[in-house]
């Protein structure tokens, strides 16, 4: 008796679902062991005992495998539990960066409110300063019309004082010719002379 690599596959309790690579692994392994293969009727057999052997060997494969498929199922899940903590700290980190990229934004917000608002008060202040020095350019403009007109005014007046004096001098000297009756009268009289003399000439000229 014997057995096909199918029923070898049933024997092993392996799932419909898996029985075509299970079969195809149970071939690999006959070839591995250079198992003989009779032919019985149309189908391809193996003794018992080499079943055996196939079976025992595909067992013992498939507890190798199912430890090292454990060993790289626990590895995945600490590398995915890793992986949750890098994340975690990631985002700690990224939510710490975002309140102090926050802090730092409303931070340089105020200093740009504080800097506009100096600016602003300069601007006014500046203003105010242009507004006094137009004001006091035309205080300044309208006193050098007012020296001006005073100092005309005093010139006016010095030479009218000029006048005066010289007019008060002139009297003066008629003052002084009066206070000497006799040579006043004399000198009256002669200019009166002087002055007819001139007349007559002038008439029996013409």
């Amino acid at each position: 008796m014997g057995k096909t690599v199918r029923e070898i596959a049933e024997l092993m309790g392996i799932p419909s679902d898996d029985l075509v690579k299970e079969k195809q692994r149970i071939r690999d392994e006959i070839k591995r062991q250079n198992i003989e293969v009779k032919k019985l009727g149309n189908k391809f057999v193996v003794s018992d005992s080499d079943v055996e052997s196939v079976v025992a060997a595909l067992k013992k494969k498939s507890v190798k495998e199912s430890s090292k498929k454990k060993e790289d199922s626990e590895e995945l899940l600490r590398l995915i539990n890793s992986l949750k903590e890098e994340n975690s700290e990631l985002r700690s980190k990224n939510e710490e960066l975002s309140e102090r990229l926050i802090r730092i934004t409303s931070k340089k917000n105020e200093e740009i409110r504080r800097l506009n608002s100096k600016i602003e008060k300069y601007a006014d202040d500046f203003k105010e300063f242009n507004d006094k020095q137009l004001q006091l350019n035309n205080q300044q403009q309208q006193l050098q019309a007012r020296i001006l007109e005073q100092t005309k005014q005093l010139k006016d007046s010095q030479q009218k004082l000029l006048d005066s004096a010289e007019k008060s001098s002139e009297l003066q000297d008629k003052v002084d010719k009066i206070k000497n009756p006799k040579n006043y009268l004399y000198v009256s009289m002669r200019n009166m002379f002087d002055k007819w003399q001139n007349d007559v000439l002038m008439t029996e000229k013409d």
